[in-house]
């Protein structure tokens, strides 16, 4: 049995970073083998020449929809993931008792309830949930963010290309297409994978036992050209490296399953074999966060010492937080 305690910390409330960086760059980076810090505009200098970056390129969605009731009172509709062009499953916040065929005039849009699972909702609404979307919604921050609307330019990567995260893949946050470019002059290459975030990758671990956690699936898509690509490079035993743990979920899924598009509800535990890369770069995460699973694949039982000395150091945590570098060995 893991115990899942093994991934409680204190983590002070002066760590978690409110304020994105306005330049990406001036992030930092703990080289987790060497205690080093830099910052990721100098990473070029800091990673194997000839190696591969594969990034998540999904986009986080503005599927949080602020609006009135006509009754009276305010409601949220938070999109968790559409289901067809006018019905999508739902957080819905508001005062009022939430019941199945319940209905709802709203100032933006009428829907009705005609399904409730788990304390989500799955609601039919008169309008097209893209036009819903891109004409009402804003972009949700974490729930450990205050909210502001200045913040939430900087919460989604740079280079997102299509996808539907309702979260961000956030170890892309440090870096920049220019950064990107510049790892072309130096002979590193990119390639870039889907994988939509859901909101249950802020679901902490509620179970004594680690095994017993119901870990979230999330969708991938994988191209041939970028998976052919990620497989040259680890036939020809030269070094990868997975920017954020949902690029490492997708990939890792996708060597195993042999399939480049579907779910996964992959869990990758303390001793799970990892396949593909030799290096991951990740954000400090939250207390009981399921991803602390994977840093403790990564790192071993020495995480918490590494991350005590992260915050000592004045390192910043969680989504607009600095990150760490792993060595796969």
């Amino acid at each position: 049995m893991i115990k899942s305690s093994l991934f409680n910390y204190d983590l002070p409330k002066s760590s978690i970073n409110q304020i994105p960086y306005q330049n990406p760059l001036d992030s930092k980076l703990l080289i987790a083998e060497s205690k080093k810090i830099i910052y990721f505009k100098d990473l070029a200098q800091h990673v194997e020449k000839e190696s591969l970056f594969i990034f998540n390129k999904s986009t986080v969605q503005k599927v949080r929809i602020l609006t009135e009731k006509k009754s009276g009172g305010s409601i949220e509709i938070f999109i968790i993931k559409k289901i067809n062009d006018r019905k999508a499953q739902c957080l819905l916040k508001s005062s009022d008792k939430k019941l199945m065929n319940k209905q709802y005039q709203t100032d933006i849009v009428n829907f009705k309830i005609t399904d409730i699972d788990d304390g989500s909702f799955v609601c039919l609404f008169d309008k097209n949930i893209d036009d819903l979307i891109n004409n009402f919604g804003v972009l949700p921050l974490p729930p450990y963010i205050e909210d502001s609307p200045d913040k939430r330019e900087f919460y989604n990567n740079e280079f997102s290309d299509q996808g539907f995260s309702v979260a961000a893949p956030t170890a892309g946050l440090h870096f920049t297409n220019k950064l990107i470019k510049e790892f072309k002059i130096e002979n590193i290459e990119t390639a870039f994978i889907n994988l939509d975030v859901n909101i249950d990758t802020f679901k902490p671990i509620k179970n004594v036992n680690l095994n017993d956690h119901k870990i979230h699936n999330e969708y991938y898509n994988i191209e041939d050209n970028e998976f052919n690509k990620i497989l040259s490079y680890k036939n020809s035993n030269r070094s990868i490296y997975c920017i954020g743990t949902t690029t490492l979920r997708a990939i890792e899924t996708a060597y195993i399953t042999k399939e480049l598009r579907g779910k996964t509800d992959l869990f990758i535990l303390p001793d799970t074999k990892i396949n593909v890369p030799n290096y991951l770069i990740t954000n400090f995460h939250a207390p009981m966060s399921s991803l602390l699973s994977i840093v403790q694949n990564v790192y071993g039982d020495n995480w918490k010492e590494l991350y005590k000395y992260a915050i000592d150091q004045g390192l910043k945590f969680l989504s607009f937080g600095d990150a760490v570098l792993f060595e796969y060995k």
